[in-house]
């Protein structure tokens, strides 16, 4: 029989007290552990740490699961917890992995950095002059980390109203101004994944290409940069945009995951450069971030990738060293398809970031 050793930090013990206290003052039946308590301040963020939630309301019930690896409710799990999981992970010669996270469902366990590095499946369509290796960036180490309980992580969208095909489009311009319907319910997704990871976002919706869509980067850049001076931890901006494309017939582009569980779209990271002489002494840096992304998703999602994207524009991706655009889905795909898929990326960006 194999053991394993638990490190009892101090954050942690200080998490299992507190919740514990809640429990106390809560009560321990089934019919309160679906409320939501708000808990305020270090003691929230250090519950995300923990992995407890993903937000400032904590669900008692999941939170412990989470936390503690078993339901408090429910004796079976526990059992479970201590002797058949193991087994069965014993069997596959396994250890038992301490970066998986419960996000959306998706049980999917995060790959480790020598895999991840090993750059599984790359594929880039280089619109520039320059000559990149993108299997060599992707062994490289990244030039940026993310830690701590200070937002590292900026969400915005450049094209903030465009949406996906169904009724949410407003007439024939395939934008709309419901951020519930357009790449803003993208990108909560992509925040609250990578919330539970304990990778702390901000996600801004200001509107850049309405109502005139001329002019949106430059809007778009002052809102990075103001972003940037608030939350000085930024080290990586996502730009998160929806593709489009129709074809002479009137159809429009569909790019679907093959194989996936769930309806999903397929996402193209794009990766900018210097080469319309515009500053960007780092590109290389973010080319090389979007490189283990696609990495990590090839291992974790088979089919959710497109080619990466390098173009000799900037795309304001100039700012940090982790700045990139995602191409999540096309005017073809429907919200709930490009959904999916901004769960599953961000949780391969996860992968990334935590290793």
């Amino acid at each position: 029989m194999k053991f394993r050793a638990v490190v009892v930090t101090k954050k942690r013990l200080v998490t299992a007290l507190a919740s514990a206290v809640i429990i106390a003052a809560t009560g321990i039946s089934g019919a309160k552990s679906d409320i939501k308590y708000p808990i305020n301040g270090d003691m929230c963020y250090n519950m995300i740490d923990a992995g407890v939630g993903q937000g400032r309301k904590i669900n008692i019930r999941s939170g412990l699961k989470r936390l503690l690896g078993f339901d408090i409710y429910d004796p079976k799990t526990i059992i479970d917890k201590a002797m058949g999981n193991k087994r069965e992970r014993e069997d596959h010669g396994e250890e038992e992995p301490d970066n998986a996270a419960e996000t959306g469902g998706d049980s999917t366990e995060l790959p480790g950095k020598d895999m991840i590095n090993s750059g599984v499946g790359l594929s880039i369509n280089n619109a520039t002059d320059y000559n990149v290796d993108p299997e060599a960036l992707c062994g490289e180490e990244l030039s940026f980390s993310v830690s701590g309980d200070d937002v590292s992580v900026l969400v915005m969208h450049t094209h903030t109203t465009e949406c996906y095909d169904g009724d949410q489009m407003e007439g024939e311009s395939e934008r709309t101004t419901d951020p519930q319907k357009s790449v803003v319910a993208v990108g909560d997704v992509i925040c609250d994944t990578l919330e539970s990871y304990g990778i702390h976002c901000y996600h801004d919706t200001a509107v850049h290409d309405y109502p005139s869509y001329q002019g949106s980067y430059t809007r778009a850049l002052r809102t990075v940069e103001k972003d940037m001076d608030t939350y000085r931890n930024v080290k990586v901006v996502l730009d998160v945009h929806r593709d489009a494309f129709v074809y002479s017939d009137g159809t429009k582009l569909r790019v679907v995951c093959e194989g996936a569980k769930s309806p999903t779209s397929q996402v193209m990271l794009v990766s900018g450069t210097d080469g319309m002489g515009l500053y960007d002494p780092d590109w290389r840096e973010n080319l090389k971030f979007a490189a283990k992304i696609q990495s990590a998703a090839n291992i974790m999602y088979p089919g959710l990738m497109r080619p990466i994207n390098l173009r000799t524009e900037r795309f304001n991706l100039h700012m940090t060293r982790g700045s990139l655009i995602l191409e999540v889905g096309s005017n073809g795909n429907t919200l709930e398809e490009a959904l999916n898929a901004g769960r599953n990326i961000a949780k391969a960006i996860a992968a990334v970031l935590v290793n």
